[in-house]
């Protein structure tokens, strides 16, 4: 009997062990192209911006460099040009007609450099990075993974698009889940989702 209580324990031990580990889901692979995200109050985009900072449900405040927490889940939604004049986004339901996963790479040296000179090069994303601790000397490599959501209204045709994502250590960065681009955008925009 003793054997048999051993060789079950052992069996049951070893099965846990092969199971595979729970995955987050993506966006991408959760959210089918056709699903709306439904803008539910205006938004305004400064003269001589194309985009504006989502997190948390609100709209981030522009300064000499952005406000919003990189390490968290964020949006940029993005217009088509930049406008001489501040531009209105109103209330409208946008369907997404392409979703694309998309991680592109910097360095806390390069980060640190042109936050501490509060200037930043063509193309690279407007951020705050004083929310973590950052391991300057050693250059500790980070990423941002982003989910792109290419966006379509027939009454607002200058929108073009809104890229959700966050940046971490290359290790333990990953993909958004689709509750942590709800947690981002928060009321403001909602999905309206034909899930796959």
């Amino acid at each position: 009997m003793r054997i048999v209580t051993f060789l079950l324990v052992i069996l049951l031990t070893t099965s846990c062990s092969m199971l595979s580990p729970q995955v987050a889901v993506t966006i991408k692979e959760r959210l089918a192209v056709g699903s709306v995200l439904k803008l539910n109050q205006s938004i305004e985009i400064p003269q001589e911006r194309s985009f504006v900072y989502i997190a948390k449900g609100k709209v981030a405040p522009f300064k000499n460099f952005n406000t919003v927490d990189i390490y968290s889940p964020y949006c940029m939604l993005y217009l088509n040009h930049e406008n001489r004049q501040p531009h209105t986004i109103m209330p409208d339901q946008f369907e997404i007609t392409k979703i694309t996963e998309w991680d592109g790479y910097k360095s806390h040296r390069s980060l640190y450099k042109y936050a501490r000179l509060n200037a930043l090069p063509a193309g690279m994303i407007k951020t705050r990075l004083a929310t973590r601790s950052l391991n300057i000397r050693s250059g500790t490599d980070i990423i941002m993974y982003a989910t792109i959501l290419r966006l379509h209204s027939s009454k607002q045709p200058e929108v073009k698009e809104i890229v959700c994502g966050h940046w971490d250590e290359k290790s333990l960065v990953e993909h958004l889940t689709l509750g942590e681009l709800k947690t981002a955008l928060g009321d403001l925009i909602t999905i309206e989702a034909k899930v796959i």
